[in-house]
């Protein structure tokens, strides 16, 4: 499914849509048995996709996804363009994987056509001073200091040089665009998630697609099965984008439709993100 990340689908001042939001449409689908093969069955719809054109933006879905092995989807969805948005489940926060023997760098450079990316140290930033990096220090009290403990072995890589390079391997299963559970994550995932959900029961009402009655398909097979899921979720689009442009008033004309509900949608509390 698609939409805006970027924007609340929230009504104008007039409680008119926002003509410049389109609504929520499906772009594409496959068939396979509950919880079976979602990196597979997800990168082949990505895949077509990309064959028609579609520019590649911010990517989220629930945990059956970011749980599957990077080679299978984590690394394909980055190397296509993608920006992908998880959600984790508690088990699965804190320390999870480092590179180089570091465990939190930042971006010095954007990644190459390949995945790879130069990182620095906080210090090097300027968001911390380092007693190894004495050119760090005297920013102001307002820097945390960072006093790394001795090692046998000596300062790890980044800590004698300015910046590595990390390959898109190291944290393969973790990364994502933006910082876990921050501002900006909110708002993007919980609008993509919502969107799917909120599309999904838009699809199963009874008293139009109903996709969830196994009886609106009366044929056996998946082949079969999939051409008309395909056919109803095209009428499902075609009914929200005809609802769309009846509640747009555009040229100071009056809507031909009223707007569904006036509700803006809720702003997710602070703390840490809820399940889904």
């Amino acid at each position: 499914m698609t939409r805006d990340a970027e924007h609340d689908a929230v009504l104008l001042d007039d409680g008119a849509p926002n003509p410049e939001v389109l609504p929520v449409l499906v772009l594409g689908v496959a068939l396979d048995k509950p919880g079976q093969r979602p990196a597979y069955n997800g990168l082949k719809v990505l895949n077509r996709l990309q064959e028609r054109g579609y520019k590649p933006g911010y990517l989220a879905g629930d945990r059956a996804y970011n749980n599957s092995e990077p080679t299978e989807w984590q690394l394909p969805v980055r190397a296509m363009g993608y920006k992908p948005v998880y959600d984790h489940r508690e088990d699965q926060l804190g320390k999870q994987a480092g590179t180089e023997g570091v465990i939190r760098l930042m971006p010095k450079q954007s990644a190459d056509a390949d995945g790879y990316q130069r990182m620095m140290c906080p210090a090097e930033a300027g968001k911390a001073q380092c007693l190894i990096k004495p050119h760090t220090l005297g920013r102001g009290i307002h820097l945390p200091l960072i006093d790394p403990e001795p090692s046998p072995a000596g300062p790890v890589k980044v800590c004698r040089q300015n910046a590595i390079t990390v390959s898109p391997e190291a944290g393969a299963k973790q990364w994502q665009a933006l910082e876990y559970g921050g501002p900006e994550w909110q708002k993007i995932y919980f609008r993509l998630r919502n969107s799917v959900e909120g599309c999904n029961g838009y699809a199963k009402n009874p008293l139009a697609e109903g996709i969830e009655a196994a009886g609106s398909r009366r044929i056996r097979g998946i082949a079969a099965q999939t051409i008309l899921l395909a056919f109803q979720l095209a009428h499902a689009n075609r009914r929200k984008v005809k609802r769309w442009l009846e509640t747009l008033a555009l040229g100071g004309e009056r809507p031909a439709a009223a707007p569904t509900t006036g509700a803006r949608p809720k702003t997710p509390g602070p703390g840490h993100p809820p399940a889904s």
